[in-house]
């Protein structure tokens, strides 16, 4: 809404802002703020700015919160030393964002340079692409989220040698019920079947428990994530599918194993 920021906002003119939305419906209403002063406490600041333009929210980290932003070329004075100490310092250019389509050669050179013909005094300490900015601002993010997903990774496979264990001693507790069975007739097929069926039954109970579960949890962080949707149709799929082949994979052994019980040698057990 309104207008940007222009180079025509100098020190020649009148001080402007423009804030952004949650600023907007937070002091403003359903009132447009175009046109409105405001200005940082006391009440004689309130006419220091008047509101030019409003941006779309952004989200840096710590939720929504009410952001104006100012012209780099305008200077206000304050009585207080604190706020003039705040308005002095908020004109230190600490990062400067340069869009650059494709990767052209020497960018560092031409940014000091053109840096250099604005003033001598300005400083360029580096220059760094915006991944490399990303990377460095969530490198604690991504390490948790890689030990996140180690520590899934091991749980997945700590909850496959549990249900192998228990499996194959359930095959072990059940070697004469099993020889009784392919005495009276049932085929590989069948013995198979029913290992498999006992294992997915306790899969099938983890997962009515668990993906209810997973849902209500997502309500819970979506708000402490970025980009984190309550649940995600895709991802739960997923987990459960790996899940289901981890459960396959650790049945199938004990599955075979009690396909080869000799008959015989399963009543003369008992």
């Amino acid at each position: 809404m309104g207008r940007p920021i222009r180079y025509e906002d100098n020190a020649d003119t009148r001080p402007v802002a423009v804030v952004n939305e949650t600023f907007a419906k937070r002091f403003f209403g359903k009132e447009s703020p175009i046109g409105q002063h405001f200005g940082p406490v006391p009440q004689k600041n309130a006419g220091m700015y008047e509101i030019v333009g409003v941006a779309s929210d952004v989200d840096f980290g710590d939720g929504l919160e009410p952001m104006y932003f100012l012209p780099e070329a305008q200077s206000t004075q304050f009585d207080d030393p604190e706020s003039e100490e705040r308005e002095v310092s908020s004109h230190y250019l600490y990062n400067i964002v340069i869009w650059v389509p494709g990767k052209p050669p020497g960018l560092e050179m031409r940014v000091e340079s053109a840096l250099a013909n604005v003033d001598q005094n300005l400083v360029v300490h580096g220059v760094k692409s915006y991944s490399e900015v990303i990377h460095a601002d969530f490198a604690q993010q991504s390490m948790i989220a890689s030990l996140t997903l180690l520590f899934g990774a091991v749980g997945l496979a700590v909850a496959a040698v549990g249900l192998y264990g228990v499996t194959a001693y359930g095959v072990e507790q059940r070697t004469s019920e099993i020889g009784v069975r392919m005495a009276l007739g049932a085929n590989r097929g069948s013995v198979v079947a029913m290992v498999l069926r006992e294992a997915f039954s306790q899969v099938g109970v983890g997962l009515a428990l668990g993906i209810p579960g997973a849902i209500g949890v997502g309500h819970l962080i979506a708000s402490q994530l970025f980009g984190v949707r309550p649940w995600d149709p895709l991802m739960l799929s997923g987990a459960a599918l790996l899940l289901v082949l981890a459960t396959l994979s650790a049945a199938v052994i004990p599955a075979r194993q009690a396909t080869r019980v000799d008959p015989m040698v399963a009543l003369r057990h008992e």
